[in-house]
């Protein structure tokens, strides 16, 4: 058997039944449940396997046979009982991506031009003599048509639970009805269907570009154990998080700019895709825990630097950059990597999913905030006598400053390295993770100042702050997805230049005549990498801010377990026990990491609120203050 060939083999079978002349006897019976208790992790696996599957069939040609021969009844169904059902899951994700983007621009129309006054009655047809003031844009319809969408897609909500209701209350009576609609509701399993909907999106897409779809082992045990939030953000930060944080600053930007309430159920649907991995997982609220889960996160971030380290950031890192560059072929003696040997992925397919749609996503982006400030940008060319402000060059300055900016330190430390690594490292093990560390550290800290000076540019004005913030993400998400795809070669190895880079010590590698080009390509891998810990080291910290208000609920464990159980207090499954040296020890790294905790939690709020509520006046140099602007 092979993880790759077995893979739908029913549905191949049945296909090419099919199409050579079988037909397929269809008997009714009584539905019989067939099912078993998984975890949440278990699940998706599961759907990721049918969700690569499908992207293999429809590439296939059983396909394009049922498609092009079936008459038109039977291709209907066909498409309805096969790829319509995730056809249909790649339009929900892709229409709440176009919603966020019309909703932006309805809210940047909110900051930038005159709104009409007053209640005006649309019935009449003479509407427009009784808009007050003058020349203003009458924005109320488009605030309605958000109320009346964000109303009907929640009612199609309520009406996907009916035909459960229905079924339970024919069979079980109208008592079990309601209760086993509660319970679904108590189980939170809305936000469970968002991130549902969302892995069979990823996984459909991803293998329609990458392809490496293959059987996924989902297990016959039921999760009980906790697992921690280094494996979970792993896990789910390509299929999930990053795509909800995308999508969380543009609904940020919209609450500033133009808030409505009907808006909260796209703050709750965006939510489920960051924090619902961490929601079903067991005892995911105990205090201890989830303090020791901070602690072995920012571990999770530094390893893998001085040694190679399966389970760290890095590794998580280059396994996801390996899907798009592949590896260098096998040489002679050469061992074969643990993840085996992955072909690069070829540019006709990722051409536009993964190169064309992110830079058509940031100048959409950059067009969003330039309109923006059009208006205030002709106040400014009045008093600067006729010499206008550039936002374009203002938000590009700021989202290049920082790669631009990691390029020069990570050259800087290269040299550092491999001039003291050598020698450091008898009496100093750890010095490629110092390095990496402070490097990285560096990289925070840049992006922090970005956008404290974007902020004070906007004369702490948070609305257009957020939209150079929502520019930012996007503009570097098209530069990075242009490096990654057309400039990375190969992947050489385990993880031998990323240590390299970090220790100085490139001897003894295997490199040979590679060692000069690899080199080149590690410093491209180190920029963006520094990037991409910037952003998960953000993200990171916002979901766990996010989720340690739940930890100060009494009694948090005991509700959550029986949310995710459906079981009493008095029958859930007991916490582990520790010995006595095992709860000092714990006790001890819970007090010193969760006072770090804090500390940070602190530091965020007080960027956030301490601005916002002083306002300082901050002069920047005119000479910096004219380059900014676009006024050389």
């Amino acid at each position: 058997a092979q993880k790759g060939l077995h893979l739908n083999e029913d549905i191949y079978a049945g296909m090419n039944s099919f199409t050579r002349g079988g037909r397929i006897k269809h008997t009714e019976y009584f539905q019989c449940g067939k099912g078993r208790d998984l975890g949440f992790c278990s699940t998706l696996n599961f759907i990721t396997k049918i969700g690569t599957g499908m992207g293999e069939q429809m590439l296939s040609r059983e396909y394009y046979w049922l498609g092009t021969q079936l008459p038109l009844d039977r291709f209907l169904t066909f498409y309805y009982a096969h790829p319509g059902f995730h056809i249909n899951n790649i339009m929900i994700m892709s229409s709440v991506q176009l919603f966020m983007i019309c909703i932006m621009f309805i809210a940047a129309m909110n900051q930038t031009v005159t709104i009409c006054e007053g209640d005006v009655d649309m019935s009449n047809p003479n509407y427009a003599q009784y808009l007050t003031p003058d020349g203003c844009f009458l924005i109320k319809p488009l605030g309605d048509w958000i109320n009346r969408t964000t109303l009907a897609i929640l009612l199609v909500l309520l009406i996907a639970f009916l035909p459960l209701f229905l079924q339970m209350l024919t069979e079980q009576g109208f008592a079990r009805a309601i209760s086993r609609l509660g319970k679904q509701f108590l189980s939170l399993s809305p936000l469970y269907e968002v991130q549902v909907t969302q892995v069979y999106f990823n996984s459909l897409m991803t293998n329609m570009a990458y392809g490496g779809a293959r059987y996924i082992g989902t297990g016959r045990g039921f999760a009980t154990s906790r697992l921690s939030f280094s494996t979970l953000f792993s896990r789910f930060s390509d299929s999930s998080i990053y795509f909800g944080v995308r999508l969380m600053t543009l609904l940020t930007f919209f609450s500033a700019a133009y808030w409505k309430w009907p808006v909260l159920y796209f703050w709750i649907s965006i939510a489920a895709l960051l924090i619902t991995p961490f929601l079903y997982n067991p005892h995911q609220f105990v205090l201890t825990d989830f303090i020791l889960d901070y602690r072995d996160w920012l571990r999770w971030l530094g390893a893998g630097n001085s040694s190679s380290n399966t389970n760290s950031w890095i590794s998580h890192c280059r396994l996801t950059r390996i899907r798009i560059t592949g590896y260098k072929r096998k040489r002679l003696g050469e061992r074969t990597p643990t993840t085996g040997f992955i072909s690069r992925a070829h540019k006709a397919n990722i051409f536009f999913t993964e190169i064309l749609l992110p830079i058509v996503m940031a100048l959409i982006m950059l067009v969003g905030y330039m309109f923006l400030h059009s208006v205030s940008n002709v106040q400014d060319a009045s008093d600067n006598k006729g010499e206008a402000n550039s936002t374009l060059i203002r938000i590009i300055i700021i989202s290049v400053a920082p790669i631009v900016v990691n390029l020069a330190i990570t050259v800087a430390f290269f040299f550092v390295s491999i001039g003291l690594g050598p020698c450091c490292a008898m009496c100093l093990p750890q010095f490629g993770k110092v390095i990496a560390g402070i490097v990285h550290t560096i990289a925070v800290v840049i992006y922090i100042a970005m956008f404290f000076l974007l902020w004070v540019l906007e004369d702490w004005a948070f609305a257009p702050t957020a939209m150079g913030i929502v520019c930012q993400v996007f503009v570097q998400r098209a530069i990075f997805a242009v490096l990654q795809h057309l400039l990375l070669t190969r992947e050489f190895g385990e993880d031998e230049t990323n240590v390299a880079w970090w220790t100085g010590r490139w001897y003894g590698k295997g490199m040979g005549g590679w060692a000069f080009t690899l080199t080149m390509r590690e410093w491209l891998c180190k920029v963006i990498e520094c990037s991409v810990f910037a952003a998960d080291v953000f993200t990171g910290h916002l979901i766990l801010f996010f989720l340690s208000i739940f930890t100060l609920v009494p009694w948090i464990d005991k509700w959550h377990s029986a949310m995710l159980f459906w079981l009493r207090p008095s029958r859930q499954i007991r916490p582990p026990i520790y010995s006595l040296k095992q709860r000092k020890q714990r006790r001890r790294s819970a007090i010193v990491y969760g006072i770090l905790f804090v500390v940070m939690y602190v530091i965020f709020l007080a960027i956030i609120v301490v601005p916002q509520v002083l306002k300082p006046s901050v002069s920047l140099p005119s000479q910096l203050l004219q380059y900014l602007n676009g006024r050389f």
